[in-house]
């Protein structure tokens, strides 16, 4: 049985979020104006805005049946006033509540997005860190091996897809007198060959190179064809 109250609470809130909502989504978009909201309300609050909307129109007193007294009259007028008066509060309250809910849910989307902004921001942050560590432990673990290891080691990541790429950085981390050791390694043919191809890679720039490139190329409008 508390199970099932649980549920109907869970659906409960969440059909009034959804509300909410819905209503901040027509709000944003302008399909909900001040006018619509009143007339809403008005409807919720059982007021029959044309039917005083005539009432202010004519501002005369209906004629009486010959029967009806002047006491009569004027107390049917003060039902009516007090009854105006009633239907118009409800409404001017309701229209204030709902304005307070309104400012409610704005305020507590802005709060959100903030906090996700800050939670991805921290996340990069701590995404950047770790990728600067984990390069820092690798740089410093080749350096503290022989040279022709490290060589081997190095032959293995160009193996690897984007191992030109990581090779690069790792090479540009290291200390000069370490790698120099490191490259005098490479002797076979094919590993000059992959030597001189790191090299051309990274005369053009890379990695940095061709990623600013492709930055560079999204950013350009193309050109209106003739």
């Amino acid at each position: 049985m508390r199970a099932l109250f649980s549920i109907v609470g869970y659906v409960s809130t969440a059909t009034l979020i959804a509300a909410a909502l819905g209503l901040l989504y027509l709000w944003n978009t302008h399909l909900l104006t001040n006018e619509k909201m009143f007339h809403i309300l008005a409807l919720m609050h059982d007021i029959d805005l044309e039917e005083i909307a005539e009432e202010s129109k004519v501002g005369e007193v209906e004629v009486p049946r010959e029967e009806a007294s002047m006491a009569d009259m004027s107390m049917m007028r003060e039902i009516k006033l007090r009854d105006y008066e009633v239907r118009m509060h409800a409404l001017k309250v309701g229209t204030q509540e709902f304005e307070r809910s309104f400012r409610d849910i704005n305020e507590g989307r802005q709060r959100y997005d903030q906090m996700a902004n800050e939670l991805q921001q921290r996340l990069h942050q701590q995404k950047q860190l770790a990728s600067e560590e984990n390069l820092a432990a690798v740089v410093s673990q080749l350096q503290s091996i022989r040279p022709t290891e490290a060589k081997k080691l190095l032959l293995q990541f160009l193996e690897e897809p984007g191992g030109e790429r990581d090779v690069i950085v790792l090479m540009k981390e290291m200390q000069p007198s370490r790698l120099q050791k490191i490259l005098s390694q490479f002797k076979t043919d094919e590993e000059l060959e992959q030597y001189h191809k790191l090299l051309q890679l990274m005369l053009d720039g890379y990695p940095e190179g061709p990623e600013i490139e492709n930055m560079l190329d999204r950013l350009r409008i193309p050109e209106d064809e003739d």
